[in-house]
């Protein structure tokens, strides 16, 4: 099975490890890939997504503000202190 995120399409990053004398060999910096069940399918996607997705779940359902109803209660409190 492939390491590749699922919804994003993350894949591995392939680059270079340098000895201390300088010689290079290929190396591969993998994806953090996670099991997370969504709606009713298991899904392999990276810890990164799984977190993103765990955020916009609690915005839509009012748990956590969004970022428009945050700056709303900024500018508010701003102009409450001028008044």
């Amino acid at each position: 099975m492939s390491r590749i995120d699922i919804l994003t399409g993350k894949r591995a990053n392939v680059g270079n490890s340098r000895s201390h004398s300088n010689i290079a060999s290929k190396r591969k910096q993998e994806v953090n890939l996670q099991t997370m069940r969504i709606g009713g399918t298991n899904v392999r996607v990276s810890a990164r997504t799984m977190k993103t997705l765990r955020k916009l779940s609690e915005i839509a359902k009012g748990i956590r503000p969004s970022k428009k109803q945050k700056k709303a209660a900024k500018t508010a409190a701003r102009k409450q202190k001028t008044v």
